[in-house]
């Protein structure tokens, strides 16, 4: 005989069928028809809200800096920064971003790589003799530790080459803390527009500019240091965290390390200002008694405890 059982018509021979067993499986697919029914009515299932999926947001009583991998350079010609490959521990690049979460909002400098780059192969990316890397996006290392785009106050850059604002359209949402000169020197009548597409709706972004330094939430724990030279309006990041105390992240007023141990730079730099702007960032660490972050540097990436872990 046949038994349809959930939604499957079973051969049974008769003679090999009990009634206590034929008994259990028609009461069987008697009660799994109404749930089965149950099921395809109950439609799409609701959002929880438009913070489904990701971690609780952080409440924070002082500021906490996140280190976030954005990325890997591959480059093999330290002699453009004036330095032998003998000299240096390693010819590559790191690439990160920093998040701060202060009390009164969240600031995100710098956003790396293209998120695009990833899973895509290192021979199809490369720009002047920098190959890219990528292993994660932006967006899910900020979904790690509870952060969506629409999360973040404020967004600065520490200048507008492409390693620099590779995701930079994607956080236009939040106010641009800019430099002036940097502003003109991506928007203004020279700019080069190679790279436009990568950062164009920051022109359509609310902004704050200045000329300077830029306390960030007005109680001189998060700075943007004026630091002119690798371009017109570079700036670096200063925090002031209660454990860790001060930390200035260098943007690219270095890169490598040795660059600052052996005084040397890009040999077009030597004429831009970035010599005072050193001279200068050297006094203010003194002063704050700050570390520096050398952020391409590849012996401070590895060593740097990555988000979600954070400093505070």
């Amino acid at each position: 005989m046949f038994v349809l059982l959930h939604g499957i018509r079973w051969w049974i021979a008769p003679p090999t069928l009990s009634k206590a067993l034929l008994a259990a499986l028609i009461l069987s697919a008697a009660m799994s028809a109404p749930c089965e029914a149950q099921a395809q009515s109950a439609g799409p299932v609701q959002s929880a809200g438009p913070r489904s999926g990701f971690a609780p947001l952080p409440k924070v009583t002082s500021p906490r800096l996140y280190v976030v991998d954005c990325g890997t350079l591959v480059y093999n010609r330290p002699e453009d920064y004036q330095l032998t490959r003998e000299q240096v521990a390693d010819t590559n690049m790191s690439v990160p971003c920093f998040v701060v979460m202060h009390p009164k909002g969240i600031l995100l400098f710098d956003t790396g790589l293209s998120d695009r780059l990833v899973g895509r192969p290192l021979w199809e990316n490369v720009d002047e003799g920098y190959g890219q890397i990528r292993f994660n996006t932006l967006r899910s290392a900020l979904a790690d530790i509870g952060v969506t785009p629409a999360d973040i106050t404020y967004l600065a850059i520490s200048h507008s080459h492409w390693d620099h604002v590779g995701n930079a359209n994607d956080y236009a949402g939040s106010t641009w803390l800019t430099q002036k000169a940097e502003r003109d020197f991506m928007f203004g009548p020279g700019a080069d527009k190679t790279y436009l597409p990568t950062y164009d709706a920051l022109a359509h972004a609310k902004q704050v500019v200045f000329e300077g330094d830029h306390d960030v939430f007005g109680d001189g724990t998060v700075l943007l240091k004026f630091t002119p030279g690798h371009t017109p309006g570079h700036q670096a990041l200063y925090v002031k965290l209660a454990h860790t105390g001060g930390v200035v992240v260098s943007g690219d007023l270095y890169h490598y390390c040795e660059e600052r141990t052996l005084h040397r730079m890009p040999k077009e730099e030597e004429t831009t200002g970035t010599p005072a702007s050193r001279e200068k960032m050297e006094r203010f660490l003194t002063e704050k008694h700050a570390q520096l972050w050398i952020g391409h540097c590849t012996a401070f990436f590895k060593n740097a405890i990555k988000s979600p872990g954070w400093y505070d």
